[in-house]
């Protein structure tokens, strides 16, 4: 009688632990996919980006660097930091310089986490890469940011070369505040970029190869000779 009692709730707690199911406290939740780039200015040595508090490994960073790997976080309520690592690179070296607390993370969703301004006061951009619709093997989707903070820093782009063909996508670029995604053929691309009425960038410095089907982000960022560079941040694969 013994046997005939225990054996179904022995049988049943095998089923338990075997199966899982939603309630399964070790399974993993939803989770999505981030970028982490460092535009910040003045910081010597790196500066290393916090998911939640925790320190997010390899993003230790020096000026225009972005993680080539990016990081699985989990979806919902996130908080992102950002400050000066230590000398190995595998933490802040103390407390979070900028923090971005509470952003919602979707499920599947693929974000850049940027850092911008000065060393001794940065400021923290959550990017959403999400892009409606889908693309030709021949095309390629680009947007811009303005990583370049300042009052006199207004950016405006052309698609190819002012002059001869070029044609004008965005004005007064806001800081952090990237442009819509446009669709451009894919391989090389020329742009042009104004800062008021001065060309800023253009030429070889705007020209870039746009892999067919790839989502692009173009920071406009400062360069060290106190005019502006270009850097691509391409949406997490």
């Amino acid at each position: 009688m013994k046997k005939v009692l225990v054996l179904p709730v022995f049988v049943g707690v095998l089923c338990a632990a075997a199966c899982g199911g939603d309630s399964d406290p070790t399974s993993p939740g939803p989770t999505a996919r981030v970028r982490f780039f460092n535009a910040t200015t003045g910081m010597t040595g790196s500066g290393g980006f916090t998911t939640n508090g925790q320190f997010a490994t390899g993003s230790a960073l020096a000026f225009g660097q972005s993680t080539q790997t990016c990081a699985t976080v989990s979806a919902g309520s996130t908080s992102f930091g950002f400050g000066a690592t230590t000398s190995g690179g595998t933490g802040l070296s103390g407390n979070a310089l900028a923090t971005l607390n509470s952003r919602s993370i979707t499920a599947g969703g693929n974000y850049t986490v940027v850092a911008t301004g000065s060393a001794t006061s940065p400021t923290l951009f959550l990017l959403d890469n999400t892009i409606s619709g889908s693309l030709g093997t021949n095309q390629a989707a680009v947007r811009f940011v303005n990583l370049a903070p300042g009052t006199a820093n207004p950016f405006t782009v052309f698609t190819g070369v002012l002059g001869a063909g070029g044609t004008m996508i965005a004005t007064d670029i806001a800081v952090g505040s990237p442009t819509t995604f446009n669709t451009v053929t894919s391989g090389s691309n020329a742009f042009t970029i104004l800062n008021g009425h001065d060309i800023v960038i253009s030429g070889s410095a705007a020209t870039l190869n746009l892999s067919g089907g790839s989502v692009n982000t173009l920071a406009i960022v400062p360069n060290t000779s106190d005019g502006f560079q270009l850097i691509n941040l391409p949406r997490c694969a």
